[in-house]
């Protein structure tokens, strides 16, 4: 794609910041027509504000989006911000071709579901757009992060949790990890991120590192991993000292309020390369391979 702004994108909005951050600078950027579809239950009202025109769905509701996209001549979209997991199970309102999409999927996680519906959106004329799209200066650049530089003792801890986070979501079970002294605490699954991290620091009493990388070969158009101050809540809940997150692939949301909340609860933020695989010898050792 040109870097000429496009003169009409679509949001998909799913809950938190990140959509309305995507709409303000889709807008900053030049974008001529911000339109959103907005999840009820899901999305923050607050949309209405930074988007030109804004439809109201439900979760489920696929042949209702792609309708409401086309009728305002939108031929590019963006999947921005979450939907509560559970939604799977309860609370949503499948519509006929949704339903057919679901029954013919083996498996149901994010790359299978959203995957299957980019297809339909293609199908229709609509094109899904990386979820980064407009927010690549928001993303965790190499190094430390902040003013807070991590004790080298962490250092160990922060390789073993990119290990062990390139395994875990490579079987799809889930992108973060929180690790103390060479210890796996918790792996993040259908929980979530910050269930996961609460659960780690309370098993391993504080004092841990969380480490956060995209899966091996990862969808950018989906389900991009994301930082923001809430974030540091369940990190201070955890009593963690470092968060170790994927360089250029980890959207750092409402950037300066982060940053000031790491730095006052003195928790070090690290990107690292997710290009460098990981792994360790017969004696415990930690070797490289580019991948």
């Amino acid at each position: 794609m040109s870097e000429k702004p496009l003169e009409r994108l679509g949001v998909v909005a799913g809950r938190g910041e990140y959509p309305l951050m995507l709409c303000q600078e889709a807008k900053r950027r030049g974008v001529g027509h911000m339109m959103a579809v907005a999840m009820h239950g899901e999305t923050d009202p607050a949309i209405a504000e930074c988007a030109d025109e804004v439809a109201w769905v439900y979760v489920g509701q696929l042949n209702k989006t792609i309708k409401a996209l086309q009728r305002q001549q939108v031929r590019h979209v963006v999947f921005a911000g979450q939907i509560k997991p559970g939604r799977l199970f309860k609370g949503m309102r499948p519509d006929l071709r949704t339903l057919k999409i679901l029954k013919a999927l083996r498996t149901r996680n994010a790359e299978s579901i959203f995957g299957t519906i980019a297809d339909e959106f293609v199908r229709d004329g609509v094109e899904v757009m990386p979820a980064t799209l407009y927010l690549e200066e928001y993303l965790a650049q190499p190094g430390v992060i902040g003013r807070v530089k991590p004790a080298r003792k962490y250092q160990a801890d922060i390789d073993y949790g990119r290990y062990v986070a390139q395994a875990s979501s490579r079987l799809d079970i889930g992108q973060t990890v929180v690790v103390k002294n060479g210890t796996v605490l918790a792996v993040e699954a259908f929980e979530g991120t910050d269930k996961a991290i609460r659960r780690g620091g309370e098993l391993g009493h504080g004092g841990v590192t969380v480490v956060k990388r995209t899966k091996p070969n990862h969808d950018m158009r989906f389900d991009v991993p994301c930082i923001g101050p809430w974030t540091v809540n369940a990190l201070q809940e955890a009593r963690a000292k470092v968060l170790a997150v994927e360089a250029g692939r980890t959207l750092l949301l409402e950037r300066d309020r982060l940053l000031a909340a790491l730095d006052a609860a003195k928790i070090a933020l690290v990107g690292f390369d997710g290009a460098v695989d990981l792994a360790f010898d017969e004696a415990g050792r930690l070797t490289e391979q580019q991948i």
